[in-house]
């Protein structure tokens, strides 16, 4: 008896390896940093590429690494006047929706570009906020910039699957390109350099100013709805993982935490709910960390674009504050 081969309809065999060969194509895209690059005007990844490929080639003097807070709060260029230094000596790695997680892997990347060497970044500020703490993946980073090692050892199973299978875990992002200015952007920027609203990496030297037409509603929500969260304990390792690989080189760290519109910061708050956040800056403090606050003179509502980020007159002040406190503090 011969046995029973199912016919395949003409056609499907050659329609499933085109389907698999488009599949390894959008594969490989995502594994391109040139190619993100070239996107770094429509998505947040791209961006994020664009300040790393940066201070890759020109690292800086002193850093500044956080969330959107910290990209719409500290400007360099007034940091480097305030402190006397020469143009391009600081730089803002504040990338928006970014917690510790993330600023572990990108401290880890950075470290295998000898960034931290001798006579390169010797200091580096670390904005925190009660979202920095939280899980939040919103913006697709984690499949970039999460380190794979540290990933499988906190048994982070599926982000850790994610980091080499792009395509699954970046598909939320790929289908914000249904919306027309999204879409017409990618065109935009297929066609020509195509650089980030607010300018570029080397531009304004990482920085962005806040403004209403480049804020995330829902990501500024979300950040204030994690002010009533405690810390992740799925998170929180990873400020002190990143800690740890900052001071193995050497590297001075200063915690400070951006200054909000209505309310003062969980780190500060007297209330019960907040312990947990009184707590860690106290062990940050017990570390040997400087803590920055915020300047004693309140902010007008009117140097906020909403209640957690600061618009380029807010951070204007900010950052001269900043720059005070790190001559104060002997940062050279």
């Amino acid at each position: 008896m011969r046995a029973y081969r199912p016919k395949i309809p003409p056609g499907l065999g050659h329609a499933f390896w085109l389907a698999a060969l488009l599949l390894i194509c959008a594969e490989s895209i995502l594994h391109s940093e040139s190619v993100m690059y070239r996107y770094r005007a429509v998505f947040a990844v791209g961006r994020a590429f664009d300040k790393l490929h940066h201070i890759e080639h020109a690292p800086p003097h002193l850093l500044f690494l956080g969330n959107s807070r910290t990209d719409n709060g500290i400007d360099p260029r007034t940091v480097n006047r305030v402190l006397r230094w020469p143009a391009n000596s600081s730089f803002n790695l504040g990338l928006p929706g970014a917690n510790a997680l993330i600023y572990h892997g990108l401290v880890e990347r950075l470290l295998q570009h000898d960034v931290f060497a001798k006579n390169r970044v010797n200091t580096v500020l670390l904005g925190l906020d009660e979202s920095a703490l939280q899980e939040d993946n919103s913006l697709g980073y984690s499949s970039f910039f999460s380190d794979p090692n540290t990933l499988w050892q906190n048994r982070r199973y599926g982000e850790w699957i994610g980091s080499y299978f792009r395509l699954w875990s970046y598909s939320a992002n790929l289908r914000q390109l249904h919306e027309p200015e999204k879409a017409s952007r990618m065109i935009e920027a297929t066609l020509h350099s195509l650089d980030p609203v607010g300018g570029s990496a080397a531009q304004n030297d990482g920085y962005r100013a806040g403004f209403s037409a480049a804020q995330n509603d829902t990501q500024a929500s979300r950040q204030e709805i994690s002010a009533q969260l405690q810390p992740s304990l799925g998170v929180l390792p990873y400020l002190w993982l990143t800690l740890a690989a900052l001071e193995q080189k050497n590297v001075r760290v200063i915690i400070f935490i951006p200054p909000l519109r209505d309310r003062p910061s969980a780190f500060f708050d007297p209330s019960p709910s907040a312990a947990p956040y009184r707590r860690l800056l106290e062990q940050l403090k017990q570390r040997g960390i400087s803590v920055l606050r915020t300047s004693s003179i309140p902010y007008a509502p009117s140097e906020f674009v909403n209640a957690g980020h600061l618009n380029d007159r807010g951070a204007q002040r900010y950052s001269a504050w900043m720059g005070e406190q790190l001559a104060a503090l002997g940062v050279k």
